[in-house]
């Protein structure tokens, strides 16, 4: 039965996605080695974080959205294994009363709570992007983080703050159950960031292969500020963080932008200055909590940039970016309308697509139906099943009642009979329901 249960809780923007696609990519290496990877889908891991955030959003989902933390927890109860983890990175939302009754409600297991962290500058800039994914249209000269104590807050130093995710998460734990990991710096490879996770996890002794495919979700300096100004002309048109995350989040930015440029974003002095005060205040407060720390707190300390800023961008760079925006989304649409539609009764069009392109989803159902699955499409299967059923008893229904009508003209008094009903209601019958 499970002993231990690890939850990596964040931060947002360290590293997060690719130690999410590693544990992914190796499930079955850590199943075989008594380690589960809580969570069926990674969908399943949003909607218990929200769940545990008591999100108002989850009144518009489904039933097994707002149940989700519970099946979860069922799942750690009914693992056989020693040991489970949970990951997800905006469980780092969470108040100090939601982290405390979700981790009572693993009271009967021994608790670690992880929170990755990385330079906090990037962390910013990151922050920033994420923000333009969701229509954001402040320059990122102009934009501040809200402070850690605004609740609710996702892109703020609430969640990017690791000693403030730490505090919440680690309340009613002891310090050495309370693990802060660093990302390393760029010119170390991402495997160094796995070495450190595993060993806050314990598990280090499972062999898994940490090289899995990175998806390139940054924009580049030219890419983002085209995608703010774009955001502009949005507002009006594209409501909702739902249709935000389908249609700026993962067609514009990530599908056509993110492949068209890389060059780095720079740090406002200003909001260089607050980061390092930030991973000043973090590193001694983290230090005198002792909490176990896995990898170098000077990580932490953001690191000075050269690298232009978004005000730096020219007009004639715009243009151009924007010419290889209208390019490559055209082709995007075409792609989309080579893929089989998730919608019944949609056809396929043109050839399959190669490359990068084989990662276009059909947006459009997508937006229709955010909960089309696999279980759905199963349930709608049986739905079909069901109304053949009806059908048939249907039609057995008026087999029988034709033949209630032959045996009733066939039992009447021969007098009372007259050949031409009763030869009319034979050849009916016969018509009709054989």
């Amino acid at each position: 039965m499970t002993e231990r249960v690890y939850l990596h809780v964040g931060a947002p923007k360290s590293g997060t996605t690719y130690l999410q696609h590693v544990l992914d990519g190796n499930a079955d290496a850590l199943a075989a080695a008594g380690v589960l990877l809580v969570g069926e889908r990674h969908l399943d891991r949003i909607h218990a974080a929200m769940a545990v955030r008591d999100d108002q959003r989850l009144a518009e989902l489904p039933e097994s959205a707002r149940s989700a933390w519970t099946r979860l927890v069922r799942q750690i109860r009914d693992w056989k294994g020693p040991a489970a983890v949970l990951s997800y990175e905006l469980f780092a939302v969470a108040s100090a009363e939601q982290a405390a009754r979700a981790v009572a409600d693993l009271a009967a297991y021994d608790v670690h709570v992880v929170v990755t962290a990385r330079d906090l500058g990037r962390s910013v800039v990151s922050a920033w992007q994420e923000r333009l994914k969701f229509g954001l249209t402040t320059p990122l000269e102009d934009w501040q983080p809200k402070p850690e104590e605004v609740e609710g807050s996702e892109w703020g130093w609430r969640t990017l703050d690791p000693s403030g995710v730490a505090s919440r998460w680690g309340a009613t734990l002891s310090p050495d159950h309370v693990h802060v990991v660093t990302a390393p710096r760029r010119s170390v490879g991402p495997e160094v960031l796995w070495q450190r996770f595993a060993e806050a996890c314990d598990l280090g002794s499972v062999t898994v292969d940490p090289a899995v495919a990175r998806a390139n979700e940054s924009l580049g300096l030219v890419q983002a500020e085209l995608l703010r100004r774009v955001n502009a002309q949005l507002r009006q048109e594209i409501t909702g963080s739902r249709q935000r995350s389908v249609w700026i989040r993962d067609l514009l930015a990530q599908q056509v932008l993110a492949p068209l440029g890389s060059e780095r974003i720079g740090i406002p002095p200003t909001r260089l200055a607050e980061a390092t005060e930030v991973g000043e205040r973090a590193t001694a407060r983290i230090e005198e909590a002792a909490y176990a720390v896995h990898g170098d707190l000077a990580d932490l300390r953001p690191a000075p940039s050269d690298a232009r800023l978004p005000g730096d961008v020219s007009d004639t760079e715009l243009t151009e970016a924007a010419a290889a925006c209208i390019s490559s989304l055209v082709v995007a649409m075409r792609d989309r309308a080579a893929v089989t539609s998730t919608v019944p009764g949609a056809s396929v069009v043109g050839v399959p697509p190669v490359g990068r392109r084989e990662r276009v989803r059909n947006l459009a159902a997508r937006a229709a139906a955010p909960y089309s699955n696999a279980r759905v499409r199963q349930l709608a299967r049986r739905v079909d099943e069901l109304e053949r059923e009806v059908q048939r008893a249907r039609r057995l229904h008026l087999r029988v009642a034709t033949l209630q009508d032959v045996v009733r003209e066939l039992l009447l008094d021969p007098e009372l009979q007259d050949d031409g009903v009763t030869w009319e209601a034979l050849n009916r019958y016969r018509r009709e329901a054989l």
